[in-house]
């Protein structure tokens, strides 16, 4: 990790998707954290930016999918 990013954070919120779903296992470049869930968190940026992408990557799937039952 590089001195100035170990100063920056951004904070992410991951919800809890049932009760006993308490963390979520992120990995960067051979780096890995448990992101907790259900209540903001300071990440890395490189973190906070694969829970982002994942989170985009999940919405755009539910809408194709949406748009996929709908035209039967």
């Amino acid at each position: 990790m590089k001195k100035n990013e170990a100063q920056t954070y951004e904070t992410v919120f991951v919800p809890k998707t049932s009760k006993y779903d308490d963390a979520l296992y992120v990995a960067v470049n051979g780096r890995r954290i448990l992101v907790k869930k259900g209540e903001p968190v300071a990440l890395p940026p490189a973190f906070a930016e694969v829970v982002r992408s994942s989170f985009a990557a999940a919405e755009k799937a539910d809408a194709y999918i949406d748009a996929m039952c709908s035209r039967e």
